[in-house]
């Protein structure tokens, strides 16, 4: 059986042609055109129900945006936002929301597909490596966990959690993921284009809005227990970002 996908869409045309799409690509899609109907069928199935959400923002109901804030009071899985608005306030509203990606309409099939996949793949590893054993030796023990720790930042990684100043920080799995290849690499710049590939598992196509809106929250979340906004992760203009090493 596919991994079932979780579609929010009201524009039939559009709904039709990626879940026979997907269908065909091994999915099982299943198809709401408004957000109240989705929002209860997810509530309604046991966790993890869904591998994958696709939502468009402008839907008859309500706003693609609270769709997403319900989905993430309950899960962390992985959600791709559709729509045909170009707009760079919208996209970044609904990443700071919690969706994981976006896709401009009109898209390409083989590129959603493309996608689809590699947050699933990135959902799966996560899951998988937060019930496994430690798998980086970096840091110091602590009662049979692996730690990173720089300065007051600290990551336990087989347990997904990160400390600052002793205060436990709610992340995404995306901004967990950033925030540990940086630490796992203190002093080492790493270029837009690596770390989106890095973390994305696909192929960067400029996909800077992205990762800025990630590195972004995942700052401020850091900022708002250290105070500085820049403590931790630093820009290097023109090439990309590194951990502080001090």
């Amino acid at each position: 059986m596919g991994s079932r996908i979780l579609m929010v869409e009201d524009d039939l045309a559009i709904s039709s042609m990626v879940r026979d799409y997907l269908d065909s690509e091994g999915f099982m899609t299943e198809v709401f055109s408004d957000g109240t109907d989705a929002m209860q069928a997810f509530a309604d199935e046991p966790e993890p129900a869904y591998a994958l959400v696709l939502i468009d923002l402008m839907l008859p109901d309500m706003s693609g945006m609270d769709v997403i804030k319900a989905i993430r009071r309950q899960s962390v899985v992985p959600i791709i936002i559709l729509t045909a608005k170009d707009n760079d306030t919208d996209k970044s509203l609904g990443l700071n929301l919690g969706a994981d990606d976006y896709v401009v309409k009109p898209f390409s099939l083989i590129e959603l597909t493309a996608r689809i996949r590699a947050h699933i793949r990135r959902a799966v590893t996560y899951e998988y490596t937060a019930d496994a054993a430690p798998y980086y030796q970096c840091g110091e023990k602590n009662t049979g966990d692996e730690l990173i720790r720089i300065r007051d930042l600290e990551i336990n990684m087989a347990r997904h959690t990160v400390r600052a100043g002793g205060v436990k920080l709610e992340l995404t799995r995306t901004e967990f993921e950033i925030l540990l290849l940086l630490a796992s690499h203190p002093g080492q710049a790493f270029s837009k284009e690596r770390l989106y590939e890095r973390i994305w598992k696909e192929p960067y196509f400029g996909n800077e809005n992205v990762l800025n809106t990630h590195i972004n929250r995942l700052r401020a979340k850091l900022k708002a227990v250290s105070g500085e906004e820049h403590a931790y992760i630093k820009t290097l203009w023109g090439i990309g970002y590194k951990m502080e090493e001090t």
